[in-house]
């Protein structure tokens, strides 16, 4: 029994992770002592350096006998070279790395992560003071936390499942033929399926934007319901014929990436930058804290901005680099008074203060109140918001889903 991981052959000549973690499990599977468990496709911090907007790394348990072992070591050892022999480059844009451990690292790995910044080379570190584990690396080893944290990732308490589906080579730079009318019509047909599409705006969000070699990714609660899925899709003459597909347990809609819901009061006004991003000022566990929330963020954005010093929020988010947290989802939950004005007159017009301690005047009638306010109460107190599909992160969790357990 061991593992192998790999991440980081991302490149914008075509690299992609996923397409040659699957050619290397289609060699191993040709090895007639090898037996190939279920993939995983694992995404990490989203702001760690250097990565992709999904920083996703792949991995998979193997099951071979003890005796194999050196001799798989070899093979991937000669898989590795052949694949990745340019000379070193560091200025390029793929850093691959490949790991393999007789036994899986500490789960710390994956949540350390998974939810903030790990230093490649105190990761190397570790990995070299285990006598199980072998890496290989080339250009740099920031590949090597993606590869061992993959591998480290348990995902006992929840997980999902992504069907990627590969194009031809030919076709790699070409427009995708992947119907959105079709893609919807999976998504009602097969009710499993999950993030697959913006339903306010009927649109696909299967298939990648970026000239890679993946055709679409189709998101799901459970394998079997990913693989009909594909199968379906490519039973019609609106979608492209796929060249190959691999279902992976993946980490993808868990909310993994944050520690749980946050508390505060809002005490500033909303601040606007250009590009139509907002930040508030909020009070939190005895320390100031920013919120932001991007134009993209759609409801989220909408209401930070609505919100006023006194409101009380909650929000789950991710702290970025430089401190601020970035809102994934946000609720106010106990709203000031908005819109405040005083009474009207029985004669129509508006009361007003004469002064401290002083009761209200009408200054049309004469007529007299105590003193009060009216006021709005917020329409968007007590609703939890976040951004469209297509600008959610990868491993954000949909506010209708639950975990596994």
């Amino acid at each position: 029994m061991g593992w192998i991981g790999l991440d980081d052959t991302d490149s914008l000549d075509g690299g992609c992770t996923t397409w040659d973690f699957h050619k290397l499990l289609t060699l191993i599977e040709g090895l007639d002592y090898v037996q190939v468990k279920i993939p995983r496709l694992v995404r990490l911090w989203p702001f760690a350096p250097h990565r992709t907007r999904g920083n996703a790394a792949l991995s998979c348990e193997i099951k071979l006998p003890e005796e194999n072992i050196f001799e798989f070591i070899k093979f991937l050892d000669n898989w590795f070279s052949k694949t990745y022999s340019k000379d070193g480059d560091p200025l390029s844009e793929s850093h691959p790395t490949l790991i393999w451990s007789n036994d899986q690292p500490p789960e710390s790995w994956y949540w350390d992560s998974v939810r903030g910044y790990v230093n490649p080379d105190l990761r190397l570190q570790d990995i070299e003071s285990l006598s199980h584990m072998k890496c290989w690396y080339r250009n740099s080893n920031r590949g090597i936390v993606g590869a061992s944290s993959s591998i480290a990732w348990r995902g006992n308490n929840d997980w999902t499942w992504e069907a990627t589906a590969w194009r031809e080579r030919c076709k790699i730079g070409t427009k995708r033929m992947v119907s959105n009318s079709r893609v919807l019509g999976m998504s009602e047909l097969f009710v499993d399926t999950i993030l697959n599409r913006n339903p306010n705006m009927h649109k696909s969000l299967i298939a990648p934007r970026t000239p890679c070699p993946v055709l679409y990714g189709i998101r799901s609660e459970t394998a079997d319901s990913a693989k009909n899925a594909h199968n379906w899709l490519q039973e019609h003459d609106d979608v492209e014929r796929a060249f190959s597909m691999r279902v992976h347990r993946s980490n993808q809609a868990t909310d993994d990436h944050i520690l749980g819901i946050a508390k505060g009061v809002v005490i500033s006004k909303t601040t606007e930058v250009k590009g139509g991003h907002a930040s508030i000022s909020v009070f939190s566990n005895g320390r100031r804290e920013t919120l932001v929330a991007f134009k993209q963020g759609g409801l989220v954005n909408t209401l930070l901005r609505e919100s006023t010093p006194g409101d009380v929020v909650e929000w789950r988010g991710i702290k970025s680099i430089d401190g601020c947290l970035h809102l994934e989802s946000l609720v106010v939950i106990d709203s000031v008074p908005r819109n405040l004005n005083r009474p009207k007159c029985i004669c129509g017009n508006r009361l007003h203060r004469q002064g401290k301690g002083q009761p209200l005047l009408c200054s049309a009638c004469g007529n007299t109140s105590f003193s009060y306010w009216l006021s709005d109460k917020f329409s968007g107190e007590g609703k939890w918001v976040q951004p469209p599909p297509e600008h959610r992160r990868h491993l954000t969790k949909p506010l209708n889903r639950q975990s596994k357990v």
